[in-house]
């Protein structure tokens, strides 16, 4: 063999000998440890090399508790945010990360594997920890701290706001991206690194949920209010229409999905209304008359549609879509005054009075008895006013009043509830000298001579309504009383003001009598103060002015 020959198959055989010697020498050390981390890896800075699973445990262990309260901060242009690894679920997969260290240096190609290997013996290898970051509590805290100006993504929805169930498109957002800080947080987490500090910078954010689960929903809110829902409570019922049912229906985004959401407080205003006469109501503390005493009585109270749960109920009724009506819990309603409350007004002497007459027998004497009996009891808190209509509302056959004369344009017809002005009248004349204001009055368009002249009112529904305002700083208390051809109303109060008449003229208004009624009243701290009251008469039944 030649001197050259030989110098090739050295300079062939050295590196060959080498590379027997290197592959052998690492299928004997991995073969060694192969249910140990390969040597010279190290995890989260710890040296975990030769290290069985049982050994590591405890170690990745300790690691684990680390990044609950390790910080994390989100590096951006405008600014940074920071907060707890707890607050976003930063958390380490111990099994995970135990499998991933036993697994250094044992993956990749056969050919490159040795040399990695004889890397390592110079080289520490690291070991890669398994994190994961809780989307849902990233994107909340984004959400609430967010410096690059973020604007929040809208979700798409389902209204029922007008009787139908209709979906409305959502829109994307801008800000920081959760899945992106998601990406860039776990990326460092994973080598281990603590605090976690990550760059971010704004970018479309999409809303969590898309058309098609709106459609769902909406398919599922419509399949649910497809009939009317019967519901019954205090011996009232009434049927809930599908329209109605659907105003009640909106969505809501949660970590589980879009989902239905149920506005019990316009149910429970709505139910209100329809099961409006349910239950008993409640009587406030006010007072009776004795003989020439004032007695304070307690209230009591009473109940109504619908105690709270009544909205769930009815959600369950709907969700079950059995049929059958649903029964509602009524609510307890407390009197507005109370005893102690009564008490406190004042109310406890005359401080005016007045009677008017009428002919015994007439259809009419009933409805001017029904009026006294219907607000004998009524109290006008200080500031207050009383309407007449609006308190005893229109008089109907049912409410018990019957036909009788009244004054329609000018001329005399019969209608339910005719003569009630008697009644007004005589409250018009108490207030009057009683000193109250009487901000809304209306005269009759005849003269009835049984009545003070120029000074009277009339009533019809919804109007000529009359109203009187207490502006005293005391409760007046109403206490009409009658017989069978007069009625007396009476004020009871303490002694704030009195009216007396102290003028009146009379001037042509077209065909017309305009009555123009002065009134003085004098307070109790002596001052006087004139005001005044208007009739306009026709000069006969029929005839305009």
């Amino acid at each position: 063999m030649s001197t050259r020959t030989r110098v090739l198959l050295i300079i062939v055989a050295v590196p060959v000998a080498l590379l027997v010697v290197l592959f052998g020498a690492w299928a004997v050390d991995t073969q060694r440890g192969g249910d140990q981390v390969v040597r010279n890896v190290n995890l989260a800075d710890r040296p975990v090399g030769g290290l069985g699973r049982a050994q590591l445990a405890p170690i990745v262990a300790g690691v684990a508790e680390r990044y609950p309260a390790a910080t994390v901060r989100v590096e951006t242009d405008s600014g940074d945010v920071s907060f707890s690894g707890d607050e976003v679920g930063l958390t380490l997969d111990q099994e995970a990360t135990i499998d991933a260290a036993l697994e250094v240096g044992r993956g990749g190609s056969v050919v490159t594997r040795p040399f990695t290997w004889l890397i390592s013996l110079v080289s520490p290898r690291d070991a890669e920890v398994a994190v994961d970051v809780d989307q849902v509590l990233l994107r909340g805290v984004l959400a609430e701290d967010d410096p690059t100006g973020r604007q929040d993504p809208v979700e798409p929805s389902i209204s029922g706001a007008d009787g139908t169930i209709a979906v409305v498109e959502g829109e994307p957002g801008v800000g920081l991206v959760p899945a992106a800080v998601a990406d860039s947080i776990v990326a460092v987490a994973s080598d281990g690194e603590l605090p976690v500090v990550v760059s971010a910078e704004p970018g479309q954010i999409d809303p969590q949920f898309d058309r098609a689960d709106a459609e769902a929903l909406a398919e599922e809110a419509r399949g649910l209010t497809d009939a009317s829902l019967a519901v019954e409570t205090g011996g009232e019922s009434a049927e809930v229409p599908p329209e109605m049912l659907r105003t009640w229906l909106s969505s809501q985004a949660t970590p589980e999905g879009l989902e239905l959401n149920f506005d019990e407080a316009t149910a429970f205003e709505d139910l209100g209304e329809l099961l409006v006469d349910a239950g008993e109501r409640p009587v406030d503390a006010g007072f009776r008359v004795e003989g020439e005493t004032v007695v304070a009585v307690a209230g009591r109270t009473g109940t109504a549609c619908c105690e709270e749960g009544a909205g769930q109920l009815v959600v369950d009724a709907l969700a079950a879509g059995t049929g059958g009506s649903v029964e509602l819990p009524l609510r307890v309603v407390e009197p507005e005054r109370t005893l102690a409350e009564a008490q406190a007004l004042g109310v406890n002497q005359p401080i005016a009075s007045f009677t008017t007459n009428f002919q015994a027998g007439q259809s009419r004497v009933n409805n001017i008895h029904l009026m006294a009996v219907k607000t004998r009891g009524v109290v006008i808190e200080p500031g207050d006013t009383f309407s007449v209509n609006g308190y005893v509302g229109m008089r109907t056959r049912a409410k018990g009043f019957t036909p009788g004369g009244f004054i329609n344009n000018g001329v005399l017809e019969e209608a339910i509830g005719g003569g009630v002005s008697q009644y007004a009248t005589t409250l018009f004349n108490a207030a009057f000298f009683g000193g109250l204001e009487i901000p809304e009055y209306q005269s009759h368009s005849l003269y009835i001579s049984r009545y003070p002249y120029g000074r009277e009112a009339t009533l019809s529904f919804p109007k000529p309504d009359l109203v009187i305002e207490n502006s005293t700083p005391y409760g007046v208390l109403l206490w009409p009383t009658y017989t069978d051809s007069s009625i007396t109303v009476t004020l009871y109060s303490t002694p704030y003001a009195t009216g007396e008449q102290t003028g009146q003229t009379r001037s042509q208004a077209g065909n017309c009598t305009r009555v123009t009624t002065e009134r003085t009243r004098t307070y109790v701290d002596g001052r006087t103060e004139v005001d005044t009251v208007f009739a306009t008469y026709r000069p006969g039944e029929g005839v305009n002015c």
